[in-house]
């Protein structure tokens, strides 16, 4: 455990040097963020109209349907704009490059031909997932298509990984961007890809001793009245936030280097090889 949690520290050092040179990297997810809850509010008026219509039924109706479809579009749209922006920086970076926020932005504005195909695939696909759980919902064999519903969504993840650096580095449609996913996946792929293990473990520590001086925080503020008790609730949230955003940058960064290796046989720029192979080794969990 001890040896797993250090070559965790290893990676997340690696990639949290790429964010420091390029900080602009944490701006991409909190816009991805703010627009994805303004997206959800701007559909929360329809929303309403088709529950009340709907009120009592078992079935969803078409427009239920249709309204759950523009919803995962809209999200899949501005996750993938603002991931190819990452993975864009990312790669200016390890190419000894620096790309401004604007010549990212402008990347990705390049590409919104593909992000738009790439968003309603993963919205059809995700519409198709959420049928199935409906049935098992419903009907009989309800265990079993859970199980599917699950086992197809965590295979479509995995598919996934690798889609938008496939995007950016070869301006790939939908199909083509998971084929390449898929090869690059068969390259990297020896028992388990420890970087989002690694990544995790190092992201749990500081949640977890985040909770925990943010409940002795919120301990210490009750004696000191309403205000300081809502600054440090206020306090922890901001915390909780700063480490998924970051965490979620530093996955991206170092999914991108994956890609590298695994695609072109090279180590990126500002990355040990020793860190980058031992990605794929199942024995670097040991």
């Amino acid at each position: 455990m001890a040896n797993a949690f250090s070559r965790s520290w290893e990676i997340t050092k690696f990639t949290f040097h790429v964010i420091r040179q390029d900080k602009e990297l944490l701006l991409f997810p909190i816009l991805a963020g703010l627009f994805s809850v303004l997206f959800l509010l701007a559909l929360l008026f329809p929303t309403l109209i088709v529950s009340f219509l709907n009120a009592g039924r078992a079935e969803w109706g078409t427009s239920a349907y249709a309204l759950l479809f523009v919803a995962y579009l809209g999200l899949a749209f501005i996750a993938t704009f603002f991931n190819v922006c990452v993975v864009y920086t990312t790669k200016r970076r390890l190419e000894k490059g620096n790309a401004t926020f604007g010549e990212s932005m402008r990347f990705a504005l390049s590409k919104i031909h593909l992000i738009l195909s790439w968003s309603l695939l993963a919205a059809v696909v995700g519409l198709l997932l959420r049928i199935l759980e409906r049935m098992a919902q419903r009907g009989r064999g309800s265990l079993l298509l859970r199980f599917a519903a699950s086992a197809l969504g965590m295979a479509w993840g995995i598919l996934a990984i690798f889609v938008v650096p496939s995007m950016v580095y070869y301006s790939l449609g939908p199909i083509e961007a998971i084929k390449k996913s898929a090869q690059v996946l068969r390259k990297a792929w020896g028992e388990s890809l420890i970087c989002y293990i690694s990544l995790g473990l190092v992201q749990a520590a500081f949640i977890i001793a985040g909770i925990l001086v943010g409940i002795l925080l919120i301990l210490i503020s009750q004696s000191l009245g309403t205000a300081a008790l809502i600054f440090a609730i206020a306090l922890l949230v901001l915390y909780l936030l700063a480490v998924i955003i970051i965490f979620s940058v530093a996955n991206t960064v170092f999914s991108t280097a994956l890609f590298v290796y695994a695609d072109k046989g090279r180590i990126p720029h500002g990355f040990s090889r020793e860190v980058v192979q031992a990605a794929f080794k199942p024995e670097s969990l040991i």
